[in-house]
């Protein structure tokens, strides 16, 4: 989630200039009144304009269903990932013809954690939604929060007690987007959508909670994470990301709001601004994404790839491992309301990396915020990197607990060096031999012990926003 200053008096004149420009344009004229004598760093097939008549124009309807004309839905049923997509083609397609002219509930299910009863799925009825708590500091009253349209919302099903997060998006901003990407492509690191409903005027976005909050949630609670904490949710991260990449999609958006965790995962979500390429580059209209964790080459809209994901990765490192966006420090909110011309001329923000960071997780982020694209390595070539792989002794202990458990039955009895103030069980009674049960009780005692501190990632009630 973003915060904006509204101080000034003409924020909203500011706001409506900066949507409205041509960023291009801008550029230009940036240009033109602080020439530098730089050297180009992008490729001449990177940098071209995007003609009107681009393979790649931005596109209203799904990639699968765009042109069919089909009836909403009259009831909750359950439905393959097709009946799905027509589904949001027609509420997004259709929004003036149906808006609160339903006469109950619509929506297509993919999964039988929800359980509608005769073709309705009522609020409080068969399903209750609980506001997720903010743990966030008190930012003071001069800020607003920016970001996504939708609400996010803790459900349980009434009759399956499953738990979900349920985001709430107007039928007037919801877009196919916004379910295309996760009903398409299943991936653990992808937190899954188990279906949409239309009440009203608002369509529920149901999907796979991550009650462990948003890592925006851990550094505004907890402040900076420690660098073992940042390896474990990078990888994760990069694994969902090398899926993406695979398939050719685009997130836009990778920042620590949009970074959620689960019981033993951190996954993506928010994908209302994701893109399916048909081809290398990618062309788009307007800018996407956060723009505090943009790439040089979004911010030009001159065609960018998958590339820009890494990029906005490293960004978010930086976040991590300071508790800070790259760029704030030197260029307060409240006297830079944009952060784009900054990037687009001093990118990227190498001198905010944190002081004490490792040799190797400094490389990990040089290397994602390199500013050529080309140049830049891929989520596959990052999850190979020393940072995300240090030798076994530079571990913390017990990262899991099959781990945890598997190194316990290497230890012989002579190898583990307890506390004076710790009297050993087995020693009371004059046993030199433990029994198999005592081995597994105290293992198991030593390794939940370590493991509830390295969980401390995830603590604290979750975020109201995904971002």
């Amino acid at each position: 989630m973003e915060y904006m200053s509204t101080g000034s008096d003409d924020k909203e004149e500011i706001d409506l200039l900066i949507e409205n420009l041509n960023m291009s344009d801008v550029i230009d004229m940036m240009e033109n009144l602080y020439p530098r004598g730089e050297p180009e760093v992008y490729e001449h097939s990177l940098v071209k304009m995007c003609q009107d008549t681009n393979q790649n124009e931005e596109r209203a309807e799904s990639l699968l269903l765009s042109g069919q004309e089909v009836s909403l839905p009259s009831s909750v049923r359950y439905g393959t990932v097709e009946d799905l997509l027509i589904f949001a083609n027609q509420v997004s397609n259709a929004t003036k013809h149906y808006c609160g002219r339903q006469p109950q509930e619509s929506g297509i299910l993919l999964n039988t954690v929800i359980a509608p009863q005769n073709g309705r799925y009522q609020i409080d009825a068969d399903v209750v939604l609980f506001p997720w708590k903010l743990t966030y500091r008190n930012i003071g009253s001069d800020f607003i929060p920016r970001g996504a349209f939708g609400k996010v919302y803790l459900a349980q099903d009434r009759r399956t007690k499953k738990r979900m997060a349920c985001k709430l998006i107007p039928v007037d901003q919801f877009k196919p987007s916004d379910v295309e990407i996760q009903a398409c492509f299943h991936h653990e690191n992808i937190a899954e959508l188990y279906g949409a409903v239309l009440w009203g005027e608002t369509i529920h976005l149901f999907m796979e909670a991550g009650e462990g909050g948003s890592v925006m949630e851990k550094l505004e609670s907890c402040g900076p994470m420690r660098e073992f904490e940042i390896i474990w949710v990078t990888k994760h991260v990069l694994k969902g990301l090398d899926f993406l990449h695979s398939k050719k999609v685009i997130h836009h958006d990778i920042k620590p709001s949009n970074i959620v965790f689960m019981s033993t995962k951190a996954v993506l979500v928010d994908f209302g601004l994701s893109v399916k390429m048909t081809e290398e580059i990618y062309f788009p209209k307007d800018l996407r994404g956060t723009e505090i964790y943009m790439s040089p080459e979004v911010i030009l809209c001159r065609g960018h790839s998958t590339k820009a994901d890494i990029y906005s990765l490293g960004s978010t490192l930086i976040h991590m491992q300071t508790g800070t966006p790259p760029w704030v420090k030197r260029y307060p909110r409240s006297a830079y309301p944009s952060y784009l011309y900054i990037i687009h001329k001093q990118a990227p923000p190498l001198a905010d990396i944190a002081q004490d960071c490792s040799p190797s997780m400094r490389d990990l982020i040089e290397t994602s915020l390199e500013r050529n694209p080309n140049l830049r390595p891929s989520a596959t070539d990052l999850l190979k990197h020393d940072a995300l792989n240090p030798p076994r002794e530079e571990q913390p202990r017990c990262q899991s607990l099959d781990s945890a458990l598997f190194e316990r039955k290497k230890l012989t009895r002579k190898d583990l060096e307890l506390p004076e103030n710790i009297t050993d069980s087995s020693s009371c009674t004059g046993s030199t031999e433990e029994s198999e049960a005592m081995k597994r009780q105290r293992s198991l005692y030593i390794d939940l012990g370590a493991l509830a501190g390295y969980f401390n990632i995830v603590r604290g009630p979750p975020t109201l926003e995904y971002g």
